[in-house]
């Protein structure tokens, strides 16, 4: 047989060289493994590294996505609740105007009375002018100042105007 190598059939070992790695027969057997566990290891780390800043950027993304939702939906809030308190206050301020005719109308017959109700008007009126006025953080304090010195009074202002309320939508349910 020459020196030349021979084909071995699969699954044979070639006892003349044990080392499973042929390039350098003289190195540590496991240092080809080794070297494939640092790669696998260092490979891991940047991976790591760049989900970490992945989420990162996705958490900043979300975050001012977020933000920006919520100040839109902010400012959406205050328009819908500054248009809703000037027609308040538009309804409040006919209401004074619909007690004043209702005074002028009863002056000759009442005066003591059509005074009392052209005074009420005039707090009414007052009211409206406040309401239209003031931002809804004032108006919140305020109502929530009111309450807490005069809780009775309160009450039955809610329960006033939850009946006024309920005439009102009676009454625009009827003429529909």
């Amino acid at each position: 047989m020459t020196n030349e190598q021979t084909p071995q059939p699969f699954g044979a070992r070639n006892y003349a060289n044990p080392n499973p790695i042929p390039d350098d027969p003289g190195t540590d057997p496991m240092a080809h493994t080794k070297e494939a566990a640092a790669k696998l290891k260092e490979t891991a780390s940047t991976a790591r590294e760049d989900v970490k800043n992945l989420a990162s950027a996705a958490t900043d993304e979300g975050t001012s996505y977020a933000g920006a939702v919520a100040s839109d939906a902010s400012s959406a809030f205050k328009e819908a609740v500054e248009s809703n308190k000037a027609a308040g206050a538009d309804a409040i301020a006919n209401l004074a105007r619909s007690a004043k005719d209702a005074a002028d109308g009863i002056e000759s017959t009442s005066p003591t009375i059509a005074k009392v109700v052209r005074n009420a008007a005039d707090g009414v009126e007052k009211i409206s002018t406040d309401i239209r006025d003031r931002n809804v953080g004032e108006l919140f304090e305020t109502v929530t100042d009111f309450a807490k010195r005069q809780p009775a009074a309160f009450f039955g202002c809610g329960i006033l105007a939850g009946i006024v309320l309920s005439r009102v939508m009676r009454g625009s349910d009827r003429s529909a």
